[in-house]
């Protein structure tokens, strides 16, 4: 269409200009410089000089400046010339034989259709068709690109777009719609869930990422397959591989870090456990220290973080929303359900307390020493001990109490009978020294061992020991009849009266023990003048420590038994006024000292457990073995007629389990006794098993 007319140096050399206009001319080469010239005067030299036939609109009115210093071809020069229109707001249409130089927002609907002879600074109207995006929706988008005398409208109907703009920025415009308009529902993907739910995880991630409004409107789309367990992402690859690599850092498992965990407890009591467990929850301070440590906040239902404040903030009501802890005494577990830091917190308070608690044997004598064994032992303890009155030292005191010396007894008649109640410890050389003092104990005429009871409690554990009987006492009389008749009713209470013994041990951490000792002997008196039944009782109460395996005295309980006895001539002793002629009357009064030892042995694993449990059998066995090589003893005829304990090797055997429980018990026969080796380093085995000699001669092997 553009006809190029080459105008001859002759032709030029004619154009006469006004002002500052200046032309140099050589052959095909122009220089030409307009400074502040009419723009009509620019257009018709230009004109000239390219041989285009131009149609000047009388509202392209202004002043100009265009300076060409260097040789500027015909061509060249016209675009120069679409450039300077383009600056003040004006444009050139192309017809088929004319030019045409209007206004460019009079010229909108007079650009060309996509022509490909175009160069990038001329005008023109191109229809684009959008594909996968609404067309519409691209307008608000698209509009502040285009030129202000350009046009952008959107056809609903076929989804096109209707440019009118330079072809340079309409260029621009194609290249930004080719990457906004893309497939995004043609690009998915499916993800197998493996450890966590894929419904859980879906609102999760579109917790994180939002809801596609706005400008997020062609955002990665995620759904979820229930059935399957899967993961459906459609949308932008670059967008799906980074939601890809979310999803792996949250599909891991937490079995063990769950928000619900069950904990089954080996030693504690539930019950106790969770109330425990409820306070510690309770503390805030602790809570918000856990949720910091583990950079996380406390979560709401379903795993997603809860809209509350930090810890600190909570009122007692969120808390205790937030966290359950809950007993089941049945399997002896706890259910909690917590954030997952509150429960691991919780968790490590479960293992520092769900230990084995160590256990305390309490080993006890209780023995009745008459007035003048009471006197000797007396002497002994003030000469031989170094404490005040009421604490004892029987630091030494066992050889005497097994051979008295003579000198003791008459040092015996400086020191007041009887004892103050107070403690003291006799530090005997182990079990040999026990089981001395019950021998000793036992061969006194003056004294009677009225119990040697033993106990096993857990540390901190109150223990209690009763031997006795239930005394029927009247608390309560009165009288109902009808008839003329009265029936009387009486009201009775049952006490328990004999010798009872409470303890509760504590163990510190230098294996001493701290013993609350409450001891108490009561007996019911010969009914006299009172009309009810009459009881004495002698208790102490105390709080003593010891040391493992030693042994501590309560003594000084001293009860008067003052006994008449009549004698007289049948007959002649009853007659009046002179009967006291044929009878006697003697008064005995005797006073019994009453002495309860105690020896407290800690017990922390199943061997010390084991062998203290195989000393008692074994004494058990031996003395049945003895009552049994005596004659005539026992109600049957015949000792073949009476059961006989079994030994510990044929209990084992007899055991159903003996295969399985052979191994957790060390073998008692045949021994190799050593000094050195103490008892807390045996361990199962089916070779030979070295023993302590003090703990032998326990067994009595």
């Amino acid at each position: 269409m553009k006809k190029f007319r080459w105008l001859t140096i002759s032709v030029l050399s004619m154009v006469m200009l006004v002002g500052s206009v200046t032309t140099a001319m050589a052959e095909g080469v122009l220089k030409q410089n307009f400074k502040q010239v009419d723009i009509t005067t620019v257009i018709e030299a230009v004109a000239k000089i390219s041989g285009y036939n131009i149609i000047i609109d009388p509202r392209v009115k202004g002043q100009v400046t265009f300076i060409a210093p260097a040789g500027m071809e015909p061509e060249a020069l016209y675009q120069s010339l679409l450039a300077v229109l383009r600056v003040h707001g004006y444009a050139a249409i192309e017809g088929d034989n004319v030019i045409k130089i209007i206004p460019a927002n009079m010229a909108r609907d007079q650009f060309p259709y996509r022509s490909n002879d175009l160069t990038s600074d001329d005008w023109m109207t191109e229809v684009i068709s959008i594909n996968h995006v609404e067309a519409t929706k691209l307008v608000a988008v698209l509009r502040p690109l285009i030129a202000k005398e350009g046009h952008l409208v959107a056809l609903a109907d076929s989804n096109k777009l209707i440019v009118t703009d330079v072809v340079s920025n309409i260029r621009r415009l194609k290249h930004i719609l080719k990457r906004v308009d893309v497939d995004t529902l043609g690009h998915y993907e499916v993800i197998s869930v493996q450890n966590a739910s894929a419904e859980e995880l879906s609102k999760t991630i579109k917790d994180i990422i939002g809801k596609p409004t706005g400008s997020n409107a062609n955002a990665v789309k995620i759904s979820f397959d229930a059935r399957s367990n899967r993961l459906i992402l459609s949308g932008d690859e670059q967008k799906r591989i980074i939601l890809r690599a979310l999803i792996a850092h949250l599909d891991v498992k937490v079995s063990s870090d769950s928000r619900v965990q069950v904990i089954y407890l080996r030693y504690a009591k539930a019950a106790e456990m969770a109330e425990v467990l409820r306070k510690v929850a309770g503390n805030r301070a602790i809570l918000s220290s856990a949720a910091n440590e583990s950079g996380e906040p406390p979560s709401g239902g379903g795993g997603a973080p809860a809209p509350t404040a930090p810890m600190q903030s909570l009122s007692k009501k969120q808390l205790e929303d937030q966290i359950s802890i809950e007993a089941d005494e049945r399997m002896n577990a706890l259910v909690i359900s917590a954030p997952v830091a509150i429960v691991k917190t919780l968790k490590d308070i479960i293992e520092q307390l769900d230990i084995r608690r160590a256990q305390v044997l309490i080993e006890a004598i209780f023995v009745e020493l008459s007035e003048d064994k009471a006197a000797n032992l007396g002497v002994e303890w003030a000469v031989l001990g170094k404490s005040a009155a009421g604490i004892v030292n029987f630091s030494g005191a066992l050889p005497s109490l097994l051979g008295n010396a003579s000198d003791a007894a008459a040092q015996a008649k400086l020191i007041n009978r009887g004892f103050t109640v107070g403690t003291g410890g006799l530090n005997a050389a182990g079990d040999q020294g026990w089981g001395a003092l019950i021998s000793a104990l036992n061969s006194d005429s003056s004294s009677n061992v009225l119990a040697t009871p033993s106990i096993l409690t857990l540390d901190n554990e109150e223990a209690e020991i009763i031997v006795g009987r239930e005394v029927p006492f009247q608390t309560g009389s009165f009288t109902s009849g009808s008839n003329s008749a009265t029936n009387p009713f009486n009201t009775i209470e049952r006490k328990n009266v004999g010798l009872k013994l409470k303890v509760k041990p504590q163990i510190n951490e230098g294996n001493e023990i701290y013993l609350d000792i409450d001891q108490e002997i009561s007996d019911v008196l010969p009914k006299g003048e009172a009309v009810d039944l009459q009881t004495t009782k002698r208790q102490i109460k105390t709080r003593v420590i010891v040391g493992d395996g030693n042994i501590v005295v309560l003594g000084g309980l001293i009860n008067e038994k003052e006994t008449q006895t009549e004698s007289k001539i049948p007959g002649l002793g009853d007659l009046p006024w002179i009967g006291g002629l044929f009878r006697s009357t003697e008064t005995t009064r005797e006073k019994v000292n009453l002495m309860v030892f105690l020896r407290p042995v800690i017990i922390r694993d199943n061997v010390t457990s084991d062998t203290y449990s195989q000393k008692k059998y074994s004494y058990m066995a031996k003395e049945q073995t003895n009552l049994l090589e005596k004659k005539g003893t026992g109600l049957l005829k015949g000792n073949e007629l009476r059961p006989r304990l079994p030994t510990l090797q044929e209990w084992r055997k007899s055991s159903p389990t003996a295969t399985d429980k052979l191994e957790l018990m060390p073998q008692v026969q045949p021994l190799t006794l050593d000094n050195n080796m103490p008892v807390e380093s045996l361990q199962p085995s089916k070779d030979k098993v070295i023993l302590p000699k003090a703990t032998a001669e326990l067994l009595d092997l």
